[in-house]
């Protein structure tokens, strides 16, 4: 049946797929209790970007953190180089929490460092996920060694 080899598909593929992405404002990570108001208030003053990881039980993880957006877009580019496996042959997901101006830029830079020839989609996040960002928050999602 081909519902039944679309869903094992889909699990299958599910573990190769990497995400990961950074919060433009600390405001509202302090709001959902991931930082203190004091980290919120020096990390935005300082520009800090956290890099946050989506793992395997679909828990957001912070995983390093950057001063700067030209440094977390790079930062990006850099998972997509470190751990992805064949992304020329597989779709590239930039989500955006209604930024698409710095998703646009995300996929300027990762055709200039991997090529013009990427499968690239653009998509808004979802509610969940955009309400621990906040506004102006990129990410990525590609086909990877391990999610």
């Amino acid at each position: 049946n081909d519902i039944e080899e679309f869903l094992k598909f889909a699990k299958d593929e599910v573990n190769h797929y990497a995400t990961y992405f950074y919060a433009d404002d600390l405001k509202f990570f302090q709001r959902s209790g991931r930082v203190s108001g004091i980290a919120a208030t020096m990390g935005s003053l300082l520009g800090i970007k956290p890099i946050i990881h989506i793992d395997a039980d679909g828990k957001m993880k912070n995983v390093s953190k950057e001063k700067g957006r030209k440094k977390a877009l790079a930062h990006l580019i850099n998972k997509v180089e470190e751990i992805g496996q064949d992304v020329k042959n597989h779709k590239i997901i930039i989500g955006h929490t209604d930024a698409i101006e710095l998703a646009y830029e995300l996929e300027g830079l990762l055709k200039e460092k991997l090529g013009n020839d990427l499968d690239i989609d653009f998509v808004i996040v979802n509610p969940t996920c955009g309400s621990h960002c906040g506004p102006d928050a990129v990410g990525i999602s590609f086909y990877s060694k391990c999610r």
